[in-house]
């Protein structure tokens, strides 16, 4: 699988070209409230949503923050699917 990290504005521009198919909210590890925001590509690659200032990957202290990143990006968010 091919690593794409991309900011915001990026991930923006690839979803709105067709390039991104999905996105999923991961818990960082041994954390209790922050998250990450993969995104998966149609072409199979998948990366992270990164931060603009540090390209690393953006932490966001609150599903909530993750899910309205996620619906910026122009994804549309209808449930949460655990499992």
């Amino acid at each position: 699988m091919i690593e794409c990290n991309r900011t915001l504005d990026q991930a923006r521009r690839d979803f709105s070209s067709g390039r991104l198919s999905g996105a999923a909210i991961i818990r960082v590890p041994m954390s209790r409230n922050a998250w990450t925001v993969r995104l998966s590509g149609a072409k199979g690659d998948a990366g992270m949503l990164l931060e603009v200032k540090t390209l690393g990957p953006h932490v966001f202290n609150s599903l909530d923050r993750a899910v309205e990143a996620i619906e910026q990006i122009g994804f549309s968010f209808d449930q949460l699917k655990v499992g």
